[in-house]
């Protein structure tokens, strides 16, 4: 099991879903909001966004930052797949950077090596990679590849990293793996001891999308041991871990979370049209299970 820590970091981190679209199809995807008007679409509303959020977070002295007493402030840009916006993406990525945010994406890896639009240097102080099985095979049947077949493999990783390192000075890596039904029984050991990112990340696939590759706790509790012990870096999340701990924005600009025992999510007004503050209290947001999730997995009991 893992022990519950202090709800103190050094880092606040703020996940703006930029875009539903994806170029992959993932069945267990939580990222569905209806195709809404993404805020994206207008640069102006892109600088409101982040200069309301940086007023707030950084310059700001809000309730969190005495809570969490936290020191740096990163803007995570995820999805959908964020890097399909192309330029739209490098300007957002530019911006927060410019404003003060450290600044992180998460990305299914595809534009990393095959895009023409290469990240400008320095621009990435953290990447999350999303990776769920070394086995093409396995990956298709999950749904990570696009309409031609393609899908980011074993060495399309290696090769994604290795550029990053030389483009993006002190970069920190990590891999998120969703571990479901599909890639229940996979060793990853030998390709985290090689590629030794910063955090590999082992979530418990939520129940938002196909049911077939929903697993139980006591499951995922059996793939998180079977990797202890070999020195990397797993930091895993349950599904309860994961309920009302993260800072989300939806593609409308709006805060949002997920609830216990409830379907579905909960959103606030506009964060440009109400301001931070009263936006953040209209979701539920639990700073010490927030905190516990940037903790390294304590695994200090067998699980049978």
């Amino acid at each position: 099991m893992t022990t519950i820590q202090p709800s103190k970091t050094k880092e606040l981190v703020i996940n703006w879903h930029l875009t539903e679209v994806c170029n992959y199809s993932c069945k267990y995807c939580f990222a569905k909001w209806g195709r809404p008007n993404e805020l994206h679409r207008s640069g102006q509303e892109i600088n409101t966004l982040l200069d309301k959020l940086a007023d707030y977070f950084i310059k700001g002295t809000p309730t969190l930052k005495g809570e969490l007493g936290y020191e740096n402030v990163r803007l995570n840009f995820a999805g959908g797949e964020p890097m399909m916006l192309g330029s739209t993406f490098i300007t957002a990525l530019k911006l927060a950077k410019q404003k003060g945010f450290k600044t992180s994406t998460i990305t299914n890896g595809h534009y990393l090596v095959n895009s023409k639009l290469a990240l400008p240097e320095n621009t990435l102080d953290m990447i999350g990679i999303s990776f769920d099985s070394q086995s093409l095979d396995t990956r298709s049947k999950i749904g990570r590849k696009d309409r031609k077949g393609n899908s980011f493999g074993t060495e399309d990783l290696k090769q994604a990293l290795a550029s990053l390192t030389l483009s993006q000075r002190g970069i920190k890596t990590k891999i998120n793996t969703v571990v479901n039904s599909l890639n229940l029984d996979e060793d990853f050991s030998e390709l985290m001891m090689e590629l030794k990112p910063y955090k590999w990340k082992i979530l418990h696939v939520m129940p938002y999308g196909n049911n077939e590759l929903l697993i139980s706790k006591k499951q995922f509790d059996r793939f998180v041991y079977r990797h202890s012990g070999l020195g990397l870096p797993i930091f895993s999340e349950s599904n309860s871990t994961m309920t009302e701990s993260y800072l989300m924005i939806d593609p409308q600009g709006r805060f949002y979370q997920n609830s216990t025992n409830k379907v579905g999510y909960k959103f606030s007004e506009s964060i440009s049209l109400c301001g931070v503050e009263n936006a953040l209290n209209q979701i539920e947001f639990n700073s010490r299970t927030f905190a516990s999730r940037y903790h390294k997995a304590d695994i200090d009991v067998v699980v049978l």
